[in-house]
């Protein structure tokens, strides 16, 4: 991976995911709000922003509904790959 912003976010993204997998919540949490913030200004940049959006409220419903393995999967398998395919390079 290069050092751009979606490889470093998506590094992040797989880092909380195993967080959450070894029952770190507090963590993962933590880390969680970091992948938003860090994906947040990439946005403009994705040719599917809106399904991007959509993932990450379900994976709030994940978060709130303390499915940790849920989101964690969400985390590592699911929104990289939806990056990797909208990101516009």
């Amino acid at each position: 991976m290069n050092n751009k912003p979606i490889d470093i976010l998506t590094m992040k993204l797989i880092s909380t995911a195993s967080k959450f997998r070894l029952g770190y919540e507090a963590d993962g949490s933590h880390d969680f709000a970091h992948c938003i913030d860090q994906l947040t200004p990439l946005l403009p940049e994705l040719t599917n922003a809106v399904t991007v959006a959509q993932l990450f409220r379900e994976m709030l419903a994940e978060q709130e509904r303390h499915d940790w393995l849920a989101l964690a999967d969400s985390l590592e398998y699911d929104l990289p790959l939806l990056l990797k395919v909208s990101f516009k390079p």
